[in-house]
């Protein structure tokens, strides 16, 4: 084994030591590596970069754009998907970034969290501004959190959260559901969510699309069109894809438990945003 192969080895015991130590990253860390890139990001103008990266990729639609760790380098969030881009946008990286100074750091996945963390209050907004007659809601008795799921009648992790429905009710999560046919406008996806959303009664016909693979034949002057358009805008890219009430996006399916952790963490985050700092209380 040569010296680069070696090394290649070395750095990739390292990593998935690491992640297998750490699935997460730790809140602390990843607050300050916020507020740090929140401050690096201030001195750079990253309206020029965007400009000239707009001139070399036209057809790139940028839904995040910051200074990264690595020198030189800004981190974009593009499609779904995070690439680093040189200042001058004449050199694009794709893949994941660690940093190496203390301890084996995934900066992808802070980057994302940063973008996530960012985009949450443009997320929470557009979906406060559905009306409730465009949404299928299947409300639990005892409301404490409620979850935006976009969906597809096709998607098998789709027809997986439906089924656990009962179970989210059960733990004070309602489910609220937004129209995502991921083949788009006129395909046989979209045709069996209109006539969901078109039916009488839309619950029931939501049960049996999911959990019986049987659609109506009802139409109407459906809101799908509109529901793909916060799909463009969120930059979701999978089904099923869940928007918590602060407007934080996961694109995953998530058991009852992990979705009560989920929703728990989510409205703490939310109440900590809402509450004035008591820095200056004692002034």
């Amino acid at each position: 084994m040569n010296n680069l192969a070696r090394l290649s080895v070395l750095i990739l015991t390292l990593v998935f030591s690491q992640m297998a130590c750490a699935e997460t990253t730790d809140e602390t860390t990843t607050q300050a590596a916020t507020d740090k890139q929140s401050t690096v990001t201030s001195t750079n103008d990253v309206d020029t970069f965007l400009a000239n990266l707009k001139l070399k990729v036209p057809s790139m639609q940028v839904d995040y754009a910051a200074m990264s760790p690595m020198p030189g380098f800004y981190e974009v969030l593009t499609d779904g998907q995070l690439i680093y881009v040189s200042e001058d946008a004449n050199y694009l990286l794709s893949g994941r970034l660690f940093g190496l100074q203390d301890g084996v750091v995934d900066l992808s996945a802070m980057a994302k969290e940063r973008a996530d963390l960012m985009r949450a209050p443009m997320r929470k907004a557009k979906i406060d501004r559905v009306p409730d007659e465009e949404m299928i809601l299947f409300k639990a008795d005892n409301e404490q959190y409620r979850v935006t799921v976009f969906t597809d009648v096709d998607c098998g992790w789709c027809r997986k959260l439906h089924r656990e429905i009962p179970n989210y009710n059960e733990r004070g999560i309602s489910v609220q559901y937004l129209a995502y046919p991921r083949a788009g406008m006129g395909s046989s996806s979209y045709v069996k969510l209109r006539s969901v959303w078109c039916a009488n009664d839309k619950q029931s016909a939501m049960d049996t699309a999911k959990l019986d693979q049987e659609f109506g034949t009802d139409t109407c002057a459906d809101p799908i069109a509109q529901h793909l358009d916060l799909v463009n805008e969120f930059g979701i890219r999978g089904t099923p894809a869940l928007v918590f009430e602060s407007g934080r996006l996961l694109q995953s399916f998530l058991s009852p438990e992990d979705m009560l952790k989920a929703v728990k963490r989510d409205k703490e985050t939310l109440a900590a945003a809402n509450t004035p700092a008591q820095d200056s209380a004692s002034d």
